[in-house]
């Protein structure tokens, strides 16, 4: 039987597997006071063999921290009408090993029946802003990478230490209260992986969906911007986004890297 310490060990791993550690402060925010204390109860030979902890609490280093007020700066960009629930940070800069040529991940959470109307509307935004990446862009250094927009009927995701440690390090940088929503939409995350039970407790609830006649130009937006992938040479993988459609999701990271970071974990 697996147990909260083989969690904590499974985590630690996969964070390896990226040339980083953990730090305390994250710990106890994911498990708690109690099992820190048990941590630092254990013989001191077992913490150095295991490398438990990060020297810094905060866990970002200076680029991330960096990259960080990049993303909040350029909030109004990302906003659109009432339609945003959330924004976060996401990848290498909320894990803590961002390089100075990285681009921002974002993670965006809107309304139902909205998503592909809302990614219309910050492509047409970036002709004049420009801050946000796009197949054109040879150098993507601080550009925002909206990877991944989600509406909140397509919250839960699939059971494994790639979507913990992303769910779990996710940095709010809108709507700070709501990522405690999105941690409850994943049970899984208590039952399997032993995380606090008041990290999934909120008192959240899902907004409404929109209009109907904006939920029939949601899909008519799909599709053109499918047609336009098509045209413009992007070579969408089109079951993917035909599925992501139907869970409420856009993703846009390549399905290789989560494949890359959860074998380079599994040979650890």
């Amino acid at each position: 039987m697996t147990t909260r310490y083989d969690k904590f060990k499974e985590l630690l791993t996969f964070r390896k597997a990226m040339g980083l550690t953990i730090s305390k402060e994250k710990v106890k925010y994911i498990w708690g006071k109690r099992f820190l204390r048990e941590l630092n109860l254990l013989e001191i030979e077992e913490q150095k063999r295991l490398s438990f902890f990060s020297k810094e609490d905060e866990g970002l280093d200076k680029i991330s921290l960096e990259k960080l007020e990049i993303a909040k700066d350029n909030l109004p960009n990302l906003k659109v009408f009432n339609w945003v629930r959330f924004i976060g940070v996401s990848g290498s800069v909320a894990a803590g090993f961002a390089k100075e040529g990285d681009d921002i991940d974002i993670f965006v959470v809107v309304r139902n029946g909205t998503m592909w109307i809302y990614r219309a509307i910050i492509a047409f935004r970036n002709i004049f802003h420009n801050k946000i990446r796009a197949k054109r862009h040879k150098d993507v250094r601080d550009k925002l990478c909206v990877n991944l927009i989600c509406e909140e009927r397509g919250l839960e995701f699939s059971n494994d230490i790639f979507n913990m440690h992303e769910l779990l390090f996710l940095v709010p940088i809108y709507n700070k209260s709501y990522k405690r929503y999105i941690l409850s939409m994943n049970p899984w995350l208590e039952r399997d992986f032993y995380v606090k039970k008041e990290l999934l407790r909120t008192r959240i609830l899902p907004k409404k969906s929109v209009f109907f006649l904006i939920r029939v130009l949601n899909f008519f937006a799909f599709i053109a911007q499918l047609v336009f992938m098509f045209i413009s040479g992007h070579n969408p993988e089109i079951n993917r986004l035909i599925e992501n459609y139907k869970k409420g999701r856009i993703e846009f990271f390549e399905y290789e890297f989560r494949m890359e970071k959860l074998e380079s974990y599994l040979d650890e």
